[in-house]
């Protein structure tokens, strides 16, 4: 049973597994009341925060200092930000500050930040002394609608994205949309990408929510963004609920991640910059033109799906050689494209990094594909030549 703190200053979406159900809470301003959350649902004295170094400037004190009004012990590690983070080097030095804690099996991993703390965090409390309970305090857009709910936990290899990890649910997930007023754009861009994927596969009105409030979004509004957030929670943990571990419906979710995967992962090997959003934002278009081909999805609704990405200014093409210059890191991407020479990415090893993913069963390959806007079907039969084909498309 969940017990809900008193006077509690945020909404709640509750992540329904029986005796291992969560909660979790989204407000504006609310990250000094999260000791009040942690003491009613964790309930005990020491807590370990893991971070990266640019989130705990920002709000480690504050949840630090929150923890310790509740009379929790607490102690910190923090890890580079950024996707290398995630790997069996990071993993071995927090095992080692664990020891020197003294780190106790009833003792609480609080995840402080974005994807990669997330993840790698909660790989760490899956795995250290067959498991620990953590909790999740997502710092991004992308870790609050997506990443910290459902208890996915993993770290990268060379040869794949999350390709080491466990399923292990957290005790809470804790949402401040206030950080999301330090979030660079580009990262903010990348949460987008998961929301417009939510409304895809799962929610037509959330999708035209989308196409209509996109400004307000953009600018932060604080009520546009609680909304966006319990939409997105709402959506994923009923996907969730009804299956954990991934074993027929929770496979929506991958819609747009089987060749974004691919991307982000041979992309990132080549010295190039791409962000998993931009990545899983490419990766929707070239399912879109899938879909299309397959006579699932009708042309204007592949159109509506490129002019929302577009409007979040995600990319929705490649540039072909000769293309712009590249753009800065903190660039706005307005122009709705991602640099690059797609021919110095050959389709055959984009196509042998999709053969070695997670979803691939029996040797086939397979996609969650867009039927409509609002409902998505999975596909297994898709040809090397058809998957490629959209690969190029993305050139186009």
């Amino acid at each position: 049973m969940i017990h809900y703190p008193s006077d509690s200053p945020a909404r709640t979406v509750t992540v329904d597994l029986g005796q291992r159900s969560y909660p979790i809470y989204i407000g504006s301003d609310i990250l000094g009341r999260f000791g009040e959350a942690f003491e009613s649902h964790c309930g005990r004295r020491r807590a370990v925060i893991i971070s990266d170094q640019t989130v705990w400037d920002l709000y480690g004190p504050t949840v630090e200092q929150s923890l310790r009004r509740a009379n929790v012990e607490t102690q910190a590690v923090s890890v580079p930000p950024g996707e290398k983070s995630k790997c069996l080097a990071m993993v071995e030095m927090i095992y080692g500050r664990l020891f020197e804690f003294s780190t106790e099996r009833s003792d609480v991993i609080v995840a402080l930040g974005g994807g990669v703390v997330g993840d790698l965090a909660g790989f760490v409390a899956a795995t250290f002394k067959r498991g620990l309970p953590y909790v999740q305090v997502p710092s991004s857009l992308l870790a609050m609608v997506d990443s910290s709910i459902g208890g996915k936990t993993g770290i990268n290899h060379p040869r794949g994205k999350n390709m080491i990890g466990a399923f292990h649910q957290p005790q809470m997930v804790f949402a401040d949309c206030a950080t999301l007023k330090t979030l660079p754009a580009r990262e903010l861009g990348c949460g987008l990408a998961e929301t417009v994927k939510h409304g895809i596969i799962r929610d037509a009105a959330f999708f035209a929510s989308l196409e209509a409030n996109s400004q307000p979004i953009l600018a932060l509004e604080p009520d546009r963004l609680i909304e966006l957030v319990e939409r997105n929670c709402r959506i994923k943990a009923a996907v969730v609920s009804a299956d954990e571990r991934e074993a027929g419906l929770r496979g929506i979710l991958n819609c747009g991640h089987t060749i974004g995967h691919a991307l982000e992962t041979v992309w990132a090997s080549r010295g190039g910059d791409i962000h998993h959003g931009e990545a899983v934002s490419l990766g929707l278009v070239a399912a879109g033109r899938l879909a299309l081909r397959r006579s699932l999805l009708r042309p204007d609704e592949l159109e509506r799906i490129r002019q929302l990405l577009g409007s979040f200014r995600l990319p929705v093409r490649i540039e072909p050689p000769g293309g712009p210059e590249a753009i800065p890191a903190n660039a706005d991407r307005a122009a709705c494209a991602l640099p690059g020479d797609l021919p110095e990415i050959p389709l055959a090893t984009l196509y042998e990094a999709m053969r070695h993913d997670k979803k691939v069963q029996a040797g086939r390959i397979r996609f969650a594909l867009p039927k409509s806007i609002g409902n998505c079907v999975f596909q297994d039969d898709l040809t090397e030549s058809e998957i490629k084909q959209a690969i190029s498309s993305l050139g186009e």
